[in-house]
């Protein structure tokens, strides 16, 4: 095989690469994001969870 081959293959080859190491950066971050949002919702369930039962008992008294 002539050496412009070998070269085309390489720099193919250093392509798919990139776009791999691209990709995956993207999958980790997106991950992260959704992760980040996840654990947003939990604490605000939580949070709401937490309010709703301090409220939960009031009773109401008579008025003067």
């Amino acid at each position: 095989m002539s050496k412009t081959i070998f070269e085309e293959m390489h720099q193919l080859s250093h392509n798919d690469d990139q776009r791999y190491r691209l990709l995956m950066r993207g999958v980790k971050k997106r991950l992260e994001e959704h992760k980040q949002r996840r654990y947003g919702l939990i604490g605000k369930i939580k949070n709401h969870q937490n309010y709703r039962n301090q409220y939960r008992n009031i009773q109401v008294k008579e008025w003067f």
